[in-house]
Parts: structure tokens; sequence; C-alpha cells
């Protein structure tokens, strides 16, 4: 599925709240059901099905999701 870039963004704004350190969106690349996002700074790998609760509902992705995945945020 190609997904609204938006999704992207809402969810390095949302990483943002937990790691500080994270940046700002470039782009995304989405492979055998893993999405990669580079940001500014840095890059964070997330499954697709994460990408499809950003989409269809938000708030299916806990804080405590957010938190664990922005911790494995792997600055550049």
């Amino acid at each position: 599925m190609n997904y609204p870039v938006f999704i992207f963004h809402e969810l390095v704004l949302r990483f943002s709240y937990v790691n500080r350190q994270i940046g700002r969106y470039i782009s995304s690349t989405i492979e055998n059901g893993e999405c990669l996002i580079r940001t500014t700074s840095g890059k964070i790998s997330i499954a697709q099905d994460l990408l499809e609760k950003q989409y269809k509902d938000p708030s299916q992705i806990s804080s405590q999701q957010l938190q664990e995945l922005a911790s494995a945020f792997q600055a550049e």
C-alpha cells in the first residue's frame, strides 16, 4: 500500500515527544513488511502494521509502543 506522507510526519512527531533527538522527517522506504524512516538526525525502523494503525486509528498505538520505538532510534 502507498501511504500518504502525512502518516510518516505524524509518527516522527509522536516519536519526538518521547525522544527529542529524533529530528524531522526526510524520507521512508518499505521493504518486506518493515518501514525505515529517515530523519534529519538518524533513522528508525518500524513494522508496517504500525503504519496501518497510524493511518486507520492512531489511538491504537500505545504510549508504551511509542516509547519502545523511539528508544530504538539510531542516530547518525
